[in-house]
């Protein structure tokens, strides 16, 4: 993908923060296995039968239930739905939420692929394969998007145990590109929430149509998130389309060239 391509922002109009009890079109549950499993229920083994799910599963000899519990992927057109029990405003257990990684090229790291010494929340210079970071923001509801390139630093999980959720949150470097609102929804039915289990759901929706401007992008792409622990690790796949090009260039014409801005550090 090349490093050249220009700085665009992607502006979103989309629904404010919202505590709600009704069922979100949420599309197609894109979730795959997490590629770490254990002998139970909520370590894996029973959890990932049905279309490599992973709701009510947690990372191996991790604390379980529904409040460390991230649930699905789902897509719908470009529009990425995080679903969880996890709350992903305040955290739970004080660990916190993770931002969200995009790999559109197939080589990201996770799983067993994913390793590193020592516990904390160091800060690596590796982006373990991924090509964007959605680098969330729960407390003001809004999330930058930074394209990554070799030299990018993250953040790693604090339990060197769960390796395999690596990477935690982006934390300097790349080339800032799209930025957007958080829409949100919580205390979420099953029935409203896909029907996944657990009794109480929240959701956060992205937009991903900043990809389709980027070389290499053919509308296939994987996505991770995890917690701050790593207690949790949960990988989707997904498919988007790709506009036509006569259709690129009429979206094309409502982004807001940012040449200017500069890289911008993390705070955590």
């Amino acid at each position: 993908m090349a490093r050249n391509v220009r700085l665009v922002v992607l502006a979103l109009a989309v629904l404010a923060t919202a505590s709600s009890a009704f069922a979100i079109p949420l599309g197609t549950n894109i979730t795959i296995n997490d590629l770490v499993n254990g002998s139970s229920s909520w370590y894996g083994s029973a959890a990932n039968t049905s279309v490599g799910r992973e709701d009510q599963e947690v990372e191996v000899n991790c604390l379980t239930g529904q409040s460390w519990d991230l649930e699905a992927f789902f897509l719908d057109g470009y529009i990425l739905s995080l679903v969880g029990g996890f709350d992903f405003v305040n955290g739970y257990g004080g660990y916190r939420a993770g931002d969200i990684f995009i790999d559109i090229n197939g080589d990201a790291k996770y799983g067993t692929a994913n390793t590193s010494s020592g516990s904390g929340n160091s800060v690596v210079n590796n982006t373990f394969g991924y090509d964007f970071v959605i680098a969330c923001d729960f407390s003001q509801m809004r999330y930058d998007v930074y394209q990554l390139f070799d030299g990018v630093s993250t953040v790693t999980v604090f339990y060197s145990q769960n390796d395999e959720s690596n990477p935690w949150v982006y934390n300097d470097g790349g080339t800032l590109v799209a930025f957007g609102d958080i829409t949100y929804s919580s205390g979420l039915s099953d029935a409203d929430a896909g029907y996944l289990l657990g009794g109480s759901h929240n959701v956060a929706r992205f937009d991903l149509g900043f990809l389709q401007y980027f070389e290499g992008f053919n509308g296939s792409f994987l996505a991770h998130t995890t917690l701050e622990c790593g207690n949790d690790n949960l990988i989707g796949t997904g498919t988007a389309p790709v506009p036509e090009p006569a259709t690129l260039l009429l979206l094309g014409s409502g982004l807001i060239g940012l040449a200017s801005i500069g890289r911008r550090k993390r705070t955590r």
